[in-house]
C-alpha cells in the first residue's frame, strides 16, 4: 500500500498480502525492525515497470575495490545514523542490515558492478579485435590492388611454409567459487536473526559478544569444511585466523570499563551484615564466612566477577550447596575441580551439623575457589 514491498514479497512466495503486511506492522513496534526492514524492501526490490531496484542501480557502477570500499563506508555511515538520529532503537538498525546485506550475499546481488564491468569490458575487448582485424584486411588488400606491378598482374605468391603442429587448446580459466560469499552471507543472516531475537522482549534469549561471535565462527568453520572438500575459497582460512582469537577473547568486550570496584574483601561477624548479593568487575572478591558465630543458620550468596578471582572460605562443619562457574578458567571446591573454555563448573554438596551455606558464584574469566578451613 506503501511501496509496494508487501505485494512484491507475496508475489515472490506465492502468499497472500495480508501475511507480510501483518509482519511488517507487527515487528514495526519491535524498535521498530519493521520499519527498517520495509525500508530496506523498498531500496532492493525492483518495481514491475523498472528492469532494477534503486539499489541495483547504486551498485551497478561499483567495479573496482575502491568503489566498494566507499560504498561500505556509506552503508555503516547511514546505520550509525539511523541507530542515532531516528526513533529507530539501534540494536534493530543494526541487525536489519545484517540481514538485508547477508541476503544480498546470499542471493549473489553482491557485487553485481564488477561482473557488468568485466562483461562490458570483455564485449568492448572483443569489438576492438575486430575492428583491428578488418583494418588488417582492408591494408593488405590496399597492397596488393595498388603495387608497382602491371595492371592486371600481381607478386608471386610465397612459398608456403612449412606445416607445424596444431597448437594446444589453452585451458579454461577456473571459474570463481560462490563458496566464500555464501559463507559470509549466511554468517551474516545468522547474526541478524540472533540479533533480532535478542531484542525481542518475549523471547528467553540474552546474547552476549561471545554468543555472536561463537555463531559466526561456527557458521564459518562449516564454510571451511566444505571448501575442503571442494578446494574452494581459501581466504576463509585468513578470516578464520583473525576470528577465532576474537572469540576466546569476546568477554572482554563484555567488561564495564565504567566501573570503579575492584578488590573487594567480605569478612562479616555477624549474619545481619551478610548481603544476598556480591558482585565487582575486576579484581577479587574475597568472601571469609569463618568468624560467624554459627548454630544452625542457612544463608545464601550470590557473587560474580568479571575478570579475577572468587574465593569462598567456610568453617569445616558447615555444609555447602550450589554451584560455580566460569566462561574461561578454572573452578574448585571440596567436590572437585574444573578448568578451560566453555563454561567449566562444580557443584557442591559437602554435609555439615553447623549450618548451610548455598552458593551461586560466576566468573567470566578468571577462578573460584570454595575452601573450607
Amino acid at each position: 500500500m506503501l511501496g509496494g514491498v508487501a505485494r512484491g514479497v507475496a508475489d515472490n512466495f506465492g502468499i497472500s498480502e495480508w501475511i507480510p503486511r501483518v509482519f511488517f506492522i507487527v515487528t514495526a513496534f519491535m524498535g521498530g525492525f519493521g520499519v527498517a526492514v520495509y525500508a530496506a524492501g523498498w531500496a532492493f526490490i525492483r518495481s514491475e515497470d523498472e528492469s532494477d531496484s534503486p539499489a541495483e542501480r547504486f551498485f551497478s557502477g561499483a567495479s573496482t575495490s575502491r568503489s566498494w570500499v566507499g560504498i561500505g563506508f556509506i552503508v555503516i555511515a547511514g546505520i550509525i545514523v539511523l541507530s542515532n538520529f531516528t526513533i529507530l532503537a539501534g540494536e534493530v538498525v543494526w541487525a536489519a542490515a545484517l540481514l538485508v546485506l547477508g541476503l544480498l550475499l546470499y542471493l549473489g546481488y553482491l557485487p553485481a558492478g564488477r561482473t557488468q564491468h568485466r562483461e562490458e569490458g570483455a564485449a568492448s575487448k572483443e569489438g576492438v579485435q575486430r575492428m583491428t582485424t578488418s583494418d588488417t584486411l582492408v591494408e593488405e588488400t590496399s597492397q596488393i590492388t595498388t603495387g608497382d606491378s602491371p595492371a592486371g598482374s600481381y607478386p608471386p605468391p610465397s612459398p608456403s611454409p612449412a606445416p607445424t603442429p596444431p597448437d594446444l587448446p589453452p585451458a579454461e580459466p577456473r571459474e570463481s567459487s560462490i563458496l566464500g560469499r555464501l559463507t559470509i552471507g549466511v554468517m551474516l543472516v545468522g547474526l541478524g536473526v540472533l540479533a533480532v531475537l535478542d531484542n525481542i522482549e518475549s523471547v528467553a534469549i540474552d546474547a552476549e559478544p561471545r554468543h555472536y561471535m561463537a555463531l559466526a565462527v561456527t557458521i564459518l568453520g562449516v564454510g571451511l569444511l566444505v571448501g575442503s572438500v571442494m578446494g574452494r575459497a581459501r581466504w576463509l582460512i585468513i578470516v578464520g585466523a583473525i576470528m577465532v582469537p576474537t572469540l576466546i577473547f569476546s568477554p572482554v568486550f563484555e567488561y564495564d570499563w565504567n566501573s570503579d570496584g575492584f578488590d573487594l574483601l567480605v569478612q562479616p561477624t555477624t549474619f545481619a551484615q551478610l548481603e544476598p548479593v556480591y558482585a565487582i568487575d575486576a579484581g577479587n572478591l574475597v568472601i571469609d564466612l569463618t568468624d560467624l558465630d554459627w548454630e544452625g543458620q542457612s544463608v545464601e550468596i550470590d557473587a560474580s566477577a568479571d575478570f579475577g578471582n572468587i574465593e569462598v572460605r567456610v568453617p569445616d562443619q558447615v555444609a555447602i550447596e550450589g554451584d560455580a562457574r566460569a566462561n574461561i578458567g578454572r573452578v574448585g571446591g571440596p567436590d572437585g575441580e574444573s578448568f578451560g573454555f566453555g563454561e567449566p563448573s562444580v557443584e557442591f554438596d559437602s554435609p555439615g551439623d553447623l549450618g548451610l551455606v548455598v552458593l551461586d558464584l560466576e566468573i567470566r574469566v578468571g577462578n573460584i575457589d570454595v575452601v573450607q578451613r
